[in-house]
């Protein structure tokens, strides 16, 4: 941990200046019973997941950050278009988490109430449109006490708390690619 510390803040940032996502508002699903809204509770109960287990400690800021990312890869076209998909994406394997709470036991570990309720305060803004600027069109991060092996391959734009975040290089991290459809249908 300690070389990856000295290794991760010797790489100074690819991109100063990143543009900040859309805001995402997810759509209402309609209620089957009678014609008023239904809470998507299945996609903010995985956006809720992944902001606790990934960054239970971290401030408002880096809790926001790991929900922007998690929305930016559902609007990239290489990743499923569900909070769900993307969240769990890989965890069905042996060694293809894309969050490794998925798959490392951490959803054994009862959360804490108070810090539950944060990060679901967290996902409830940013389904509702809140941006955070800061990571821009993130796709990945990791924490600073390890150097994925992917980690040269992208743009590091920017560090919160323990996370690196990185967009990827080319067309697929540009802001016209980040314009796939929420999925209704596969969440």
């Amino acid at each position: 941990p300690e070389d990856a510390l000295a290794i991760n803040a010797a790489r100074p940032l690819d991109r100063l200046k990143v543009p900040a996502a859309r805001p995402f508002v997810l759509p209402p699903l309609t209620n089957p019973v009678g014609n008023g809204l239904a809470t998507p509770t299945v996609a903010l109960d995985c956006l809720t997941k992944a902001i606790y287990y990934e960054a239970a400690v971290e401030d408002d800021t880096g809790q926001r950050a790991v929900a922007q990312v998690v929305l930016n890869r559902m609007r990239n076209p290489i990743f499923p278009h569900t909070v769900c998909g993307v969240v769990f994406q890989g965890s069905e394997l042996r060694t293809g988490c894309q969050f490794s709470f998925t798959c490392d036991g951490s959803l054994l570990r009862q959360p804490s109430l108070a810090g539950w309720m944060r990060a679901r305060r967290i996902a409830v803004a940013a389904l509702a449109g809140r941006v955070e600027p800061s990571v821009g069109l993130a796709t990945h991060y990791h924490a600073n006490y390890v150097v994925p092996y992917w980690a040269s391959s992208l743009d590091k734009v920017s560090t919160i708390g323990a996370h690196i975040f990185y967009t990827m290089r080319g067309g697929l991290g540009r802001p016209g690619a980040f314009t796939a459809a929420y999925d209704r249908l596969a969440e």
